[in-house]
This record gives structure tokens, C-alpha cells and sequence, in this order.
């Protein structure tokens, strides 16, 4: 804590020294006394309601390397101590300072003083920017791979990079980190119809690689939703599998952890996007980014009929992009049409038809981390026709979490089939055991299933449960009475009690 001589450095010292108190003496020997700054506290932009935290580095000073230090945060333009509790804060007195669900009103200078016995030495400024609103969005698409013929046989793997804003954001920035025994090269592309008023910098090391995609003046147009501004290129040797290369690379981005105090514009950079508060232009605030790294689908050969099965096979391979383990995977086919006599391809193993309009689904099921998945896609064609087929085309979602809390006793989440029906709604049918309850929720929503909260209204349950005989059950969701609608977009789980 500042005791009240320290506080009279900070009042008659700062404004003819800047933003370091003194102790009387000859400079040198003054200097030589006080604590030294390794590393400031930084700017930066946070979300009302968000965890926000702000760190220095320091050593003690250079004539007492065993000296201990004390830490004190400051707030404002009068560099008044932060008490413990005041903004929501912890750790008012150590290295790191944690503010926790931040107000618009915090928003302001926040400093740290750094004492050694009775000589103290103040940091530079750092300036929070707390607004309303949410994170703006990046993420890769679908990656398509090709590889390059020459004198030496490589593999590229593009992805889609798109920018979803929920605000007025200017730019954004990402820094992946990747295996360099794996990846070769990493570039960012800009889209063709980029605007003119664009800066795209990017910076390849060992091991990381960033880019920033910032627009240069305030009265040009802003991003739009969903808006591809790139291609994110990996170049890998051709000597393995695509799926097992993609999975190896471990291509992670660097998220928007401001603990690590990395300054701008140096690299790498923490993945966030860029706000302009105020008139100036150049006096951008980097605000967190939600990056999204979706599973991949990495189809192998070509679609051949099975003659046994009477069914158009297709090998593919799911990758995990994610440095984490993912509860869920939902795979959605597109791009399916009807064959020649007018029937609509179907696909074998689909659980259901999703979105609009309706494409068939299949859970790929939980996946570890940079794990890969192998599937069959079975496609039954009427007129017996591949080319009828389309060009299937797959999308990814994913829930992180485990599906749903439940109370004490609930042995399992219960295998099911789901067979969409003819008339409408769609047939669950799954084994249960004698005097056991099965419980049948559901949502519109695979993340919905992400929520830890047992009452989560999102997350539907269907009435009453069902007694287990021992014996396979089905149940039927077309609408009323059991569910309020017919389903068209809809997500189930089968809970097991005792």
C-alpha cells in the first residue's frame, strides 16, 4: 500500500518528472535505488460484464537485487489507490490486477506503483475502453487442399477466413501458432474485391504467424456481416495423409489473453479486433475476438456404388481443429439434389433434416483433441445414377461442454436412432433398461446443449418420462401434444435416470 510520504512523491514529483517519482539525491544514485519496469501494463478494449486483468513485470532496483517489492494500483488522472473490492477488483496489491464483470463506468487510466523500501517508481498509463455489445467473429471456413507438382511435391491447405462484426469495428488481427516440423509456410491472401483503403500486414516465424486486416480512413465503408476478407494458405510436405498433415500442423490461434502484456504493433499479437474511440484514427483499441475453428471434413477418392448395398459410398475424414476436446460434432451434408426420376437423394445414415432448407445431418460424436475421425457417407440414388448425386458439400457445428448437467443417478446419455418420418416429425427409437426413467430434451440448437443448467428454457423437455421395460422403445416428435411444433430443426438427447 502507498503509505502518505509516497503519496507526496506522487503528487509534487510527477509533474516535473513524467511517470517516475524520485527520491532526493544525485540522479544516478536515485536511480540506481528504484525498482525498473520490464514490461507495462497495456490497453485495451473490453465488453461490459467481461474479466479483464492488467500486469507488470519489475525487478527490484539494480543496487538491491535481492530488495523486495510492493505493488499498488492506481486509478485516474489523480492516481488514487484502488481498495480492495473497488471496480470489482482483486489483487490490488500484487503484480496482476483482475476486474471482474467491468461497467461502462470503469472505463479510465489505470497505473501501478512499484516500491522498494521508500523509493517508488509509477508505470506508464493504461487506458480501458469498456463499451456494450458483444465479440465480433472470425473464422475459418471449409478448407479445400490441392497440392503443388515442381521439383518438390507440397501440399496446400486454404481455408476461408471470415469476419463476422458485431460493432463498429475497423480491423482485426490474429496470430496462429502452428508445429514448424509440420507447416512449411503460412500466407494470408486478401480477397480480390478488397477495398482500396485497405492495410494487410502479416509476419511468418517460426512457429507463429500473424496478419492484421485494418481499414485506413474512418469515412470508408465498414465491414459487413459474414464478410470473407481472405484465404489463410498452409503449405505442408505431400509425404502423408491430408487429414493426419492438418491434424499434426496444430494450427491454434493465439487468444485474446491480455495477462500475456504483448504490445502493439509488435508480433505476435493477441487475436483481436480494432475500434476507433474518438477522432483519431490511429488511436485504435484492440476489443476481444471470438475466433471460431471449426472440425474440417476431408473427403478421400471418389463416390463409387457399393453393389452390395446398393448405396453410393463416400470416404471421408473429420479433423479437429481445436486444441480442446469437443463434446459434440454435428456434420451437415449440402448441396444434395434429386435425381433423375425426381426423388431426393438421401442420405443412409442421416438423423435428420437441419436448417433451411433441409439438409441431413450426422453426429460424428465427441473428438479429441487434433483428432481425426473416418466416416462413410451412404447416398441412395433412385435411378441408380452418381452423377444425380450433386456435389455434396459438409458443414461442421460443435458444442465444447458436456451436454447437460443432471442430478445424481443418471447412469448414461443413451445411444439413439432417429429415422425422420414421411408424414412428418421424426422417429426416436432406443434400449432401456427395467425401471429405469428415460427422459427425451431437446433444442433447436446443437450449442444449446452446451448450457450447464439443468432449467435452461432453451432446452426442452419432453413429458412424461418414460418407464424402461428392458426392451427398445420409440417415440415419435410430430408436433403437439409432446412438443410445441413439428420438427424442422430440431436436436434430441435421451437422459437415463434410476
Amino acid at each position: 500500500m502507498l503509505n502518505a510520504f509516497v503519496r507526496g512523491l506522487l503528487v509534487g514529483l510527477l509533474p516535473l518528472v513524467g511517470s517516475v517519482a524520485l527520491v532526493a539525491g544525485s540522479a544516478p544514485d536515485a536511480a540506481a535505488r528504484l525498482p525498473v519496469i520490464l514490461r507495462q501494463p497495456i490497453s485495451q478494449g473490453v465488453y461490459a460484464g467481461d474479466t479483464v486483468s492488467l500486469s507488470v513485470a519489475a525487478n527490484p532496483p539494480p543496487s538491491e537485487p535481492a530488495a523486495a517489492l510492493s505493488y499498488q494500483w492506481l486509478v485516474g488522472t489523480n492516481q488514487t489507490p484502488i481498495a480492495p473490492g473497488a471496480y470489482n477488483s482483486t489483487n490490488t496489491t500484487l503484480p496482476q490486477l483482475v476486474l471482474t464483470n467491468m461497467a461502462t463506468g470503469y472505463s479510465g487510466l489505470f497505473r501501478v506503483a512499484v516500491t522498494s523500501g521508500t523509493n517508488t517508481v509509477v508505470s506508464e498509463p493504461a487506458q480501458l475502453s469498456v463499451v456494450l455489445g458483444v465479440a465480433s467473429q472470425l473464422r475459418l471456413g471449409t478448407v479445400s487442399v490441392s497440392s503443388n507438382s515442381g521439383t518438390e511435391v507440397a501440399r496446400q491447405f486454404s481455408f476461408p477466413v471470415v469476419f463476422s462484426v458485431f460493432g463498429s469495428d475497423r480491423g482485426v488481427g490474429v496470430t496462429w501458432t502452428f508445429d514448424p516440423s509440420v507447416v512449411r509456410e503460412v500466407r494470408f491472401v486478401p480477397a480480390a474485391d478488397s477495398p482500396t483503403n485497405t492495410t494487410v500486414r502479416s509476419t511468418l516465424q517460426p512457429g507463429w504467424f500473424s496478419f492484421e486486416y485494418i481499414l485506413t480512413n474512418d469515412t470508408a465503408v465498414g465491414f459487413s456481416q459474414n464478410q470473407q476478407i481472405g484465404q489463410l494458405v498452409l503449405t505442408t510436405a505431400a509425404d502423408r495423409d491430408p487429414a493426419q498433415t492438418l491434424a499434426a500442423a496444430q494450427l491454434m490461434p493465439v487468444e485474446s489473453d491480455r495477462a500475456t502484456n504483448r504490445v502493439g504493433p509488435s508480433f505476435p499479437l493477441p487475436s483481436g479486433s480494432y475500434r476507433v474511440l474518438g477522432t483519431n484514427l490511429a488511436d485504435r483499441v484492440m476489443f476481444p475476438l471470438n475466433l471460431l475453428m471449426t472440425p474440417q471434413v476431408i473427403p478421400s477418392g471418389s463416390i463409387t456404388l457399393n453393389r452390395q448395398t446398393g448405396y453410393f459410398e463416400q470416404e471421408a475424414q473429420v479433423v479437429n481443429l481445436r486444441p480442446d476436446a469437443l463434446a459434440d460434432v454435428l456434420l451437415i451434408v449440402t448441396g444434395l439434389t434429386n435425381d433423375s426420376r425426381g426423388v431426393p437423394v438421401s442420405l443412409a445414415s442421416s438423423v435428420g433434416p437441419v436448417g433451411t432448407p433441409p439438409n441431413p445431418s450426422v453426429f460424428v460424436g465427441p473428438m479429441d483433441a487434433f483428432a481425426v475421425r473416418r466416416l462413410t457417407f451412404e447416398y441412395y440414388v433412385s435411378d441408380g445414377q452418381p452423377n444425380s448425386i450433386g456435389t455434396p458439400g459438409y458443414v461442421t457445428e460443435f458444442a465444447l461442454d458436456s451436454t447437460i448437467q443432471t442430478p445424481i443417478g443418471r447412469r448414461s446419455l443413451v445411444p439413439v436412432t432417429y429415422k425422420p418420418v414421411l408424414s412428418g416429425g421424426v422417429l426416436l427409437e432406443f434400449p432401456t433398461l427395467t425401471n429405469f426413467s428415460y427422459y427425451i430434451r431437446y433444442s433447436d440448437s446443437l450449442n444449446d446443449f452446451s448450457a450447464q443448467d439443468n432449467t435452461n428454457s432453451i432446452i426442452r423437455t419432453a413429458r412424461p418420462a418414460i418407464l424402461g421395460n428392458g426392451r427398445k422403445v420409440q417415440w415419435l416428435d410430430n408436433g403437439l401434444p409432446r412438443t410445441e411444433s413439428t420438427p424442422t430443426n430440431r436436436f434430441y438427447r435421451v437422459l437415463e435416470f434410476r
